[in-house]
Formats: structure tokens, C-alpha cells, sequence
């Protein structure tokens, strides 16, 4: 453009810049009829008083503020005193100008330099305006968005805080739940094995007080017998006198006392036998011969065997080395298990395999019958204490149970194998010595 002809002289600028020593315009059309402001500089040079003046490109400027955007509604715009926009406008956001008129008040209401006000626009939607001033108060730059998108990344936040200390609250009680459901289990599970406990010290101390009173009936039982055994044997002596030789019964006088002293004597090794089984358990390690050990145990059983139809048969490996243990709890064991296998086979009969070998430091109790067997559902719960399939009355469940932990105590095992209708076979593993685990067995 060319401005040399230009008279500025009634110019509003040009008077202004006159009166000051320095001038910035509002945003005019001017002699090229295109949107700027000046900045005018007045100085006394040469005697003489000069102005320089300086255009500002409106759409430069305009798009300096243009840039000013956060968010999807906020954006910044340049009003002047006169309500006037002194940079473009999107007119599409900016509503009624009645916020702004607040603004073109009084300066003192910008004592803090920045000044935010809240209004609702016609929609009803909450928008915050912030304005400071420009240009010594004539100017007013004005940021605004809605208070929605304003907070919207703090609101996120705090849904996300309270997300997070609503999912932590949700992860601690149902932690707290599980932990005290578990210690609630595990007591409960406590207060049961305690009581199973109490029962099992009830049904040991019955067991013990019949181990005392079989003692004891076996003890009355053999001093009669020996008083009968020795009268026996005095009625003998006399029948060899003279007066008697020539009776007619002499023969079957003798064979009767034969039988009695015979039978007396029987009697009297089956009470020893009780009595050494009853005495109060001795927990005392020893040397055990096993094999002989379950021979007495044999013998005691037959008599009832016998009465239930059930054969009893041995195979016991030779030279099998002794073991180190209570003599008393195997053949509590023992016993626990010959008795259950004639249980079994009282109502049908049947026979009775009780066998010994030795197998990789081991010595290995097989009692096998060929009873009716034990289901599968029951295989699992046969050692649980208190547990029986026979009728009221007849069984406690300790037996197995107690079995089971005096073996285990030993380090060794038991383990079951039964087919319904088949019969059942416990395998009873005990461990040797550690100077004996070397020892071949015999074939």
C-alpha cells in the first residue's frame, strides 16, 4: 500500500499518539480497509517531535489467541472497553455477551490481575470465564469453556481414585473373608480333632480297663487250673499204689486224667498267652522276633477261628532279621488285624493267610482273607478314626486308625487292597534296622 500521501492528522491514533508518549489502537479497518491495530512511539529528535508508528497483522495477532484452546469447548478472544472484539470470534460458542459485561466494569474488581466468574449459558450448561487485563485496562483477555470439560480430567480422576479404593475395599473384605473363613475352618477343623481326641481317650481307657479285667479273669482262671492240673496228677500217683492197680477202670482212669492234665495245661498256656497280651502296653524299643510273635498271636485266634469256620494258614520267611521295636504296639496291630479279617468271615467262613518276607529293608505283614471286601468308597476312610461298617456296638473305628499311627510312628506303612466279593489283603511294612537294611532275604 502506498501511504506517503496519507494524512493522518485527524486521525484518532494520531491524536492520541500525540498526547502520550506512546499509543497501542483497537482493532480498526484504516485507510486499507483490512483489520489491524498500531503502536504508535512518540520522540523529540532534532528540536522536532516524530511519531513512529507500527502496524500489527491482524490475522497474525488473531491467530496467536486463535491457538489459545484446552479441551473440546475452551477458547480464548481480545474485547476492548467498548464490548468490541478485537481478535475473531467463533461465534458459534459464544453466547449472549452478558458475562462480559462484568468484566468491562470497574479495574478494582482486577486486583488480583485475574478475575473468574461462572454463568449459565443458554443451554443451562455451567461455563467458567477467566479474564486479566491488557493494554493498561483497555484491553481484556477472555479464556472460557464449560465446566464440564474444564473438570472433566478431574472428575476422571476422582472416578478413577474412587474406582480404585472402591475395588482396594472390595479386594481387603473379601481378603478379610476368605482369611477368616479359613481360620474359622481351621478352628472348627481344631475343635473336631479335639473332640475325636476326647472320644479316642474315652474308647482307649475302655479298652484298657477290659485289657485289665480280661487280665484279671485270666489270673483267677489259672489258679484254678493249676490246682486242677496238680490234683490230677496226685489222683495219678495214687492209682499206681497196689489196692487200685487191679480195678476194672484203671485204663480209663488214667486216660481221663491224661486228658485233664492235657487240657489244664492248655488252659494255662492260653491264660499266659492272655496275660502277656493284656499286661499295660510297653513302649520300650527291643528286639522283636516277628515271626514268632505271630505265631502266639495264632494260637490265641484259633479258638475263635474255629468257631467261625475260618482257616488259619502261615507262610512266614525263615531267618527274617528281628526288628527294633514295641513289641506291644505289633501285636496290637497284629492282632487288630487278624480280628478284623474274622469279623469279616464270621457269617460265611473262610480262609485266613497271614505271611512274612523280607523286601528292600523292610519286613512286609500280609493278612489277607477272602472275605466279602470293602467297597471303593470306603477304601479312603478305613484309617480316619471313628469310622466302621460294623453293626452298633460291635466296632469303635479306632482300631485301624490306631494302627495306622503306631506303623507310621515306626516309619513304616500300611496299605489295602480289596475287591468286593473277593477279599481283602493289608500289607503291614515295617523297617529294619539301619546295620540290618543290608541283609539278603533267604530264598
Amino acid at each position: 500500500f502506498k501511504l506517503g500521501q496519507a494524512q493522518y492528522s485527524e486521525a484518532k491514533w494520531f491524536q492520541m499518539a500525540m498526547k502520550s508518549d506512546y499509543y497501542k489502537s483497537d482493532v480498526f479497518l484504516g485507510l486499507r480497509g483490512l483489520p489491524h491495530f498500531i503502536i504508535a512511539v512518540r520522540e523529540n529528535c532534532c528540536g522536532e517531535e516524530w511519531i513512529f508508528r507500527a502496524t500489527i497483522d491482524f490475522v497474525a495477532f488473531n491467530n496467536l489467541v486463535e491457538n489459545i484452546r484446552i479441551g473440546e469447548t475452551g477458547f480464548a478472544f481480545i474485547l476492548n472497553r467498548k464490548g468490541e472484539f478485537q481478535t475473531k470470534p467463533l461465534f458459534d460458542l459464544i453466547p449472549n455477551r452478558e458475562p462480559y459485561t462484568d468484566f468491562l466494569g470497574d479495574n478494582e474488581k482486577f486486583k488480583g490481575g485475574v478475575r473468574i466468574i461462572e454463568r449459565d449459558d443458554e443451554s443451562g450448561n455451567s461455563v467458567i470465564y477467566v479474564a486479566t487485563l491488557l493494554k493498561h485496562g483497555e484491553w481484556l483477555l477472555v479464556y472460557q469453556q464449560k465446566a464440564s470439560d474444564a473438570f472433566s480430567g478431574l472428575r476422571k480422576t476422582i472416578r478413577v481414585t474412587i474406582a480404585i479404593v472402591l475395588l482396594a475395599a472390595i479386594c481387603i473384605v473379601s481378603m478379610a473373608l476368605i482369611v477368616s473363613k479359613k481360620m474359622v475352618s481351621r478352628v472348627e477343623q481344631a475343635d473336631k480333632e479335639k473332640e475325636l481326641m476326647n472320644e479316642q481317650v474315652v474308647e482307649t481307657g475302655k479298652l484298657a480297663s477290659v485289657g485289665e479285667l480280661a487280665a484279671g479273669i485270666a489270673h483267677e482262671i489259672n489258679n484254678p487250673v493249676a490246682i486242677m492240673v496238680e490234683e490230677a496228677g496226685w489222683i495219678e500217683d495214687l492209682l499206681e499204689e497196689e489196692e487200685f492197680k487191679e480195678g476194672e477202670n484203671l485204663s480209663e482212669f488214667k486216660r481221663a486224667l491224661n486228658q485233664i492234665r492235657n487240657q489244664g495245661k492248655r488252659c494255662k498256656d492260653i491264660t499266659h498267652k492272655l496275660l502277656s497280651f493284656a499286661r499295660k502296653t510297653d513302649s520300650r524299643i527291643q528286639e522283636v522276633d516277628l515271626n514268632e510273635l505271630i505265631e502266639e498271636l495264632v494260637i490265641l485266634s484259633e479258638q475263635r477261628a474255629k468257631f467261625s469256620n475260618v482257616a488259619i494258614k502261615t507262610k512266614f520267611q525263615e531267618d527274617l532279621p528281628h526288628l527294633r521295636v514295641s513289641q506291644t504296639e505289633v501285636q496290637q496291630v497284629v492282632l487288630n488285624l487278624i480280628n478284623n479279617a474274622l469279623d469279616a468271615m464270621e457269617k460265611t467262613g473262610g480262609n485266613l493267610a497271614i505271611s512274612t518276607h523280607l523286601e528292600e529293608g523292610h519286613i512286609i505283614v500280609g493278612v489277607a482273607d477272602n472275605g466279602p471286601g470293602i467297597p471303593e468308597s470306603n477304601i479312603a476312610r478305613i484309617f480316619d478314626p471313628f469310622f466302621t461298617t460294623k453293626p452298633v456296638g460291635k466296632g469303635t473305628g479306632l482300631g485301624l486308625s490306631i494302627c495306622y499311627g503306631i506303623i507310621k510312628k515306626m516309619g513304616g506303612d500300611i496299605v489295602v487292597r480289596s475287591k468286593v466279593n473277593s477279599g481283602t489283603t493289608f500289607s503291614v511294612k515295617m523297617p529294619l534296622p539301619e546295620e540290618k537294611t543290608q541283609r539278603k532275604p533267604t530264598t
